[in-house]
């Protein structure tokens, strides 16, 4: 688990996250987004996922954007994670912000 400090909230995931428990992945990412400070999102140990996580998490990285807040993952996407994004083209275009975000700098 993450440890929050003045500067950094943390979030992670883990497990299944599909289309199936969206509303709490949901839940927890508004909840850190009331909260003042950079958000550290850990991914490290989602298993399974689905367009629907993606989505959310990139919805959440814009919401964090428009409010001026870093919004930054713990380690590169991989795994389940990385494929998804593959399939879904949010990928495409290497130097995008997106593309950034997920892969901050490693080759895919």
């Amino acid at each position: 688990m993450l440890l929050a400090d003045a500067e950094h909230v943390p979030v992670s995931f883990s497990g299944d996250m599909t289309i199936s428990n969206i509303e709490a992945a949901y839940a927890d990412l508004g909840a850190v987004l009331r909260q003042d400070g950079s958000v550290v999102m850990d991914l490290s140990e989602v298993t399974e996922t689905d367009l629907t996580f993606v989505q959310l998490i990139e919805s959440a990285r814009r919401k964090a954007a428009e409010t001026g807040r870093d919004f930054v993952l713990r380690h590169p996407a991989d795994g389940a994670v990385l494929e998804v994004l593959r399939r879904g083209g949010f990928l495409d275009d290497d130097t995008s912000d997106r593309a950034k975000f997920w892969l901050q700098g490693a080759a895919q």
